[in-house]
C-alpha cells in the first residue's frame, strides 16, 4: 500500500503541471453585407448620388443667391454646445459654416459616404483653427452615428439620393437625443421654376408621407427659402398619427432667373 501511495505521489505533479487545452479563438464576426440599393420608394424614383468629382458644382459662386444658405442655417436656431450631424457633408459647405455656431464645446459630425468628399473637407479646414469638425465616413445603408448623440441632424438635398432609405430612416431616429431635431431641406417639386431635375426634388406631401411612415412627426416648417423646402422632424411619440401637409405659399423668388442644371450624377 505504501508502494502504491509513493507511485500516485510521484506521478501526481506531472498531472498536475499539465496546462489546459487553450480555447479556440473567438471567430471575427461576419461583415454585414449591404442590403439591396432600391431604385423606387414610396412611389418615388431614387435619384444617383452625385459623384465626388462633381464637388466644386457645391461651391459654386452663386450659391447663396441661389439657395440663400445663411437664412436657412439661421432657421436652425443652433446652439453652443450641440452635437450636430451634417448629412451628406459633402466637402463642407455648411459644416464649416454651423462649426461656428457650436462653439469649442459642441461638436459637427461632418458625414459622407465618399472618403474624397471627407478628404476636401479635411483641407478646407486646414490653417483654419477648426478643431470640432469630427469626419464620420458612413454606409449607403448606415450612417454610423452613435445612438442618442445628435441635437439636431441637418440633411441638404442629399435625402431622395438615398438607395436604402429605410435603414437610413432607422439611423437617423437611432442617433437623434429624445428632443433632437432632424432639418431636411429639399428642392421643390411643386415650383417647375427651379431648375433642378424632376428625380432631385421633393414635393412636401412625399417627406410627409415618407418620414411619417418611419417613427418621425412634423415639428415644424419653414417655407422662406428661394428653391427649397426646410422641414423639422422629430421622434414620433406614442399614438401620434400621421398628418397631410397644409397648403403653404411659395417666396418670392430671390434667385437667378436664368436656369441652370445639376451635374449629371455618376456611379
Amino acid at each position: 500500500m505504501r508502494f502504491f501511495l509513493l507511485l500516485f505521489l510521484a506521478v501526481f505533479p506531472l498531472f498536475a503541471q499539465t496546462p489546459a487545452p487553450a480555447e479556440k479563438p473567438a471567430q471575427p464576426s461576419p461583415k454585414k453585407t449591404a442590403p439591396p440599393e432600391l431604385t423606387e420608394f414610396m412611389g418615388r424614383t431614387i435619384a444617383k448620388t452625385m459623384h465626388w468629382t462633381g464637388a466644386e458644382w457645391l461651391l459654386r459662386k452663386n450659391r447663396e443667391q441661389e439657395e440663400n444658405s445663411a437664412l436657412m442655417i439661421k432657421q436652425l436656431k443652433i446652439q453652443p454646445g450641440w452635437t450636430v450631424c451634417d448629412l451628406g457633408c459633402g466637402n463642407g459647405y455648411h459644416a464649416l459654416q454651423m462649426s461656428k455656431l457650436v462653439g469649442e464645446k459642441g461638436t459637427i459630425l461632418a458625414n459622407d459616404v465618399q472618403p474624397e468628399m471627407l478628404d476636401m473637407l479635411k483641407a478646407r479646414t486646414e490653417g483654419r483653427g477648426i478643431t470640432n469638425i469630427k469626419t464620420v465616413l458612413g454606409e449607403f445603408w448606415d450612417p454610423k452615428l452613435p445612438p442618442g448623440s445628435c441635437d439636431l441632424i441637418l440633411l441638404v438635398d442629399v435625402y431622395h439620393e438615398f438607395g436604402n432609405p429605410v435603414e437610413m430612416l432607422k439611423g437617423i431616429h437611432t442617433a437623434l437625443k429624445p428632443e433632437g431635431l432632424v432639418a431636411l431641406v429639399e428642392f421643390r417639386t411643386e415650383d417647375a421654376t427651379v431648375p433642378i431635375k424632376p428625380e432631385h426634388k421633393m414635393s412636401r406631401a412625399q417627406i410627409y408621407k415618407e418620414w411619417q411612415a418611419h417613427g418621425f412627426t412634423i415639428a415644424s416648417e419653414f417655407h422662406g427659402l428661394p428653391w427649397q423646402h426646410l422641414v423639422f422632424l422629430r421622434q414620433s411619440k406614442a399614438g401620434e398619427m400621421p398628418v397631410e401637409p397644409k397648403p403653404a405659399a411659395l417666396p418670392d423668388k430671390t434667385g437667378p432667373e436664368t436656369k441652370k442644371d445639376e451635374p449629371q450624377p455618376q456611379p
